[in-house]
């Protein structure tokens, strides 16, 4: 699978519509913000924690709210008179890559511009769903077996009832950018979500940032030198001849091309300062907004506590 220059959204379980407009808030991108410290990365982790990440649920709080949600829903579609193909109720540790940009480090020798394999089509729980039980899940199917099938579905009941108390917006929306909760979407990755979508709208300024700028351009001759002619490393990795040489791994050119775009990046320290910039735009972020980011709080505490209470 090649690289996709744009990642905005990563919500596992979790229905989105987005929208977009052609606005963009510049209010705010008058003045750099100060980069206090470059920090090192690890290159061999696909996982970078930025200031926006601390109010994200913690690993062991999506776990609960995976384990509570995958209880309510068999316990919906039991009572229904459903019991085939169930959710699993014990949860896995789920921590997806969040620097899509950087994690050929390890295998750009062996991998090329490869993203990391992808789950097959046809293998998740959601799509071997059979039909019948997928109209109960959405609540498309209005009874069952006598039975009326709850609002929204048993999808639908389970949301409300993680989210008691503490209902999500119907819409989020940040500079332009707008993700609309359908009815019986998870609340599983909705605090994820908002966050990508501060971050697309961030990502505006930080591409206009001198030192970003700066560091594109060092890259982009330290690629010529080696005889690529890439504006970014987006360029690069986006290339089409990748992936299209009629097998199913990547050829020496594409080899050849991710290895030196590699090793320019270890050579001035890209992800270093990409990801230093990153943080100083979002720590300004939360300073500026306060009371959004303190809502995701909220809502993360109390649907943990829903999904303690329902798990007992």
């Amino acid at each position: 699978m090649k690289f996709s220059a744009i990642t905005l959204l990563s919500a596992a379980g979790l229905t989105l519509v987005v929208g977009c407009s052609n606005s963009h808030d510049t209010s705010n991108s008058n003045k750099e913000p100060t980069v206090h410290s470059t920090p090192r990365v690890e290159t061999k982790s696909s996982f970078v924690s930025r200031p926006l990440d601390k109010f994200a649920p913690t690993n062991a709080q999506d776990g609960r709210l995976k384990q509570a949600e995958a209880s309510i829903t068999n316990g919906c579609l039991r009572k229904l008179g459903y019991s085939q193909h169930p959710l699993s109720e014990k949860p896995t540790p789920d921590q997806s890559s969040n620097i899509y940009e950087f994690y050929w480090f390890p295998d750009a020798a062996r991998t090329g511009y490869s993203t990391p394999p992808q789950v097959p089509q046809g293998t998740s729980w959601d799509e071997s769903v059979p039909r019948i039980q997928q109209g109960l899940l959405d609540g498309k199917t209005r009874s069952y077996k006598g039975n009326p099938v709850p609002k929204d579905g048993c999808y639908g009941e389970a949301g409300r009832r993680l989210t008691k108390n503490a209902t999500p917006p119907e819409k989020f929306s940040e500079g332009g950018i707008t993700i609309s909760r359908v009815a019986d979407a998870s609340p599983r990755g909705l605090i994820e979500s908002y966050i990508s979508v501060i971050r697309q709208k961030l990502s505006f300024d930080i591409k206009q940032d001198s030192r970003v700028k700066k560091l594109m351009s060092q890259w982009s001759q330290c690629m010529s030198a080696e005889g690529y002619n890439y504006p970014s490393p987006a360029g690069a990795a986006g290339d089409n001849r990748w992936g299209n040489n009629g097998s199913k791994h990547p050829s020496k050119d594409e080899i050849s091309a991710a290895t030196t775009d590699m090793a320019c990046k270890k050579k001035l320290h890209y992800l270093d300062v990409v990801i230093a910039v990153e943080s100083a735009y979002e720590t300004r972020y939360i300073e500026q907004h306060p009371g959004r980011v303190q809502e995701f709080t909220q809502l993360r505490t109390a649907w943990d506590k829903n999904a303690q209470r329902l798990t007992r």
